[in-house]
């Protein structure tokens, strides 16, 4: 199953600081906030049953609700765009969620860069759409731009860190950059040494195959 929802870039659960829906909806009429509740509520049972497709037109909804009682430059609009974003993502929609996710960054730049983690958060998942464009330059750049901000938010050792090393070696790989690559992973499989778990095995097997890789091209040097 899909999850759009409480998951970091690279499908992990973590920990989330949301405020309740009540205090989410606050700025809204009492009508509108029901009526975005319904549909955002609607959206997340066909996420659950991974009917995306059908998921993007209920948030989209209420985005629109909220555009009109709030204006198009809200902070509130930030998150509901991310999680659009992620729906369009997940459908290969890449263009359109890269529009959801640059709104996003560029309402929270004009609110003093908002939640930092966050913001973080958007740049890794944006990072990764334009992966899947082939705009790899700018994917690096993001990529880059949210694991700094992520280690500022979490600490350099936290495991969100990890896996977003994992991502940043992965492209490096890609473009030919083994030695930056193999670098980059060994750092997260220190993070993920007393973690047990899926996030640790795949660092691992990044790490073993970088390591042929480079002294194979060490060998035909």
């Amino acid at each position: 199953m899909v999850r759009i929802t409480e998951v970091d870039a690279h499908g992990h659960e973590i920990e989330t600081k949301e405020e309740p829906k009540t205090r989410q909806l606050v700025n809204l009429s009492p009508a509108d906030a029901k009526a975005v509740a319904d549909h955002e509520r609607a959206a997340d049972s066909l996420i659950e049953k991974d009917r995306l497709h059908q998921a993007h037109a209920p948030l989209c909804e209420a985005i629109s609700i909220r555009e009109r009682a709030l204006g198009f430059k809200h902070p509130d609009l930030c998150k509901p765009l991310c999680k659009v974003g992620g729906v369009l993502r997940a459908t290969g929609r890449f263009d359109d969620a890269e529009k959801a996710y640059r709104r996003s960054l560029e309402i929270r730049e004009k609110h003093d860069g908002g939640d930092a983690l966050e913001v973080a958060r958007t740049l890794e998942a944006l990072g990764e759409v334009l992966r899947a464009q082939g705009n790899l330059t700018s994917a690096e750049a993001c990529l880059r731009e949210g694991l700094e901000k992520l280690e500022s938010c979490r600490g350099p050792k936290d495991p969100e860190v990890g896996g977003s090393l994992v991502n940043l070696a992965s492209l490096l790989d890609h473009v030919g950059r083994s030695r930056e690559a193999l670098v980059t992973i060994q750092r997260a499989v220190l993070i993920f040494d007393n973690e047990a778990d899926e996030r640790c095995r795949i660092a691992e097997a990044w790490e073993r195959h970088l390591e042929r890789k480079v002294a194979e091209e060490a060998d035909s040097d």
